[in-house]
């Protein structure tokens, strides 16, 4: 009878623990859903900047400064894309498929990395579509409209970093998160302690 509490007990600490960890990887595929959309959107724009007719009496170094870094919003958007779909699209599988749970543990690990290579591009491109945007005023206006408009693009650029360090410090420990990876095998262990 003892050992069949144990034996219960052990199960279903290993089904919680799979639990939390399934839990782990709908967070990283719902991230990579909103960071999908959201580039998707943001490389739209920037594809639709590219397809203008810039006048041909601008400074030849103002428009490849438009196209630089409108087509590096674009790429790196796409990039996004790509990653946050390949990760959606694999993640789930490696988890699935494997013969134990290490391959649910290996394929959480991947996701948080492909995460966060995925956010570095996401802020690169975000800023570029900024730079480019200002750089569409600066290519079609008079200088004081653009002047003016450059004013409040960066005035809203720089609330746009403060909101999301605010944001950022509330929900992002510096520590970083805790995984829910347990380490151990307690069967073995305590299958070792009973034949001593």
């Amino acid at each position: 009878m003892l050992q069949a509490n144990k034996g219960n007990v052990i199960s279903k600490f290993h089904k919680t623990s799979l639990e939390i960890r399934n839990m782990e990887l709908t967070y990283y595929l719902t991230v990579f859903n909103r960071l999908s959309s959201i580039s998707s959107i943001l490389a739209g724009f920037a594809s639709s900047a590219l397809t203008m007719s810039v006048p041909g009496w601008e400074d030849s170094l103002l428009v490849m400064a438009f196209l630089i870094f409108t087509s590096s919003a674009f790429g790196m958007n796409l990039l996004v894309i790509l990653i946050a779909t390949l990760c959606n699209l694999w993640g789930p599988g490696k988890a699935l498929r494997g013969a134990d749970q290490a391959h649910l543990h290996q394929a959480i690990d991947v996701l948080e990395q492909a995460q966060k290579e995925a956010m570095r591009f996401f802020v690169i491109g975000l800023f570029c579509y900024f730079i480019s945007t200002i750089l569409v005023v600066w290519l079609f206006f008079d200088k004081m409209g653009a002047l003016m408009t450059t004013i409040i693009l960066i005035l809203f650029c720089f609330m746009l970093i403060r909101q999301s360090l605010v944001i950022r410090r509330a929900f992002i420990p510096n520590e970083g998160f805790t995984s829910g990876l347990i380490r151990g095998n307690p069967v073995r262990s305590s299958a070792s302690a009973s034949s001593t």
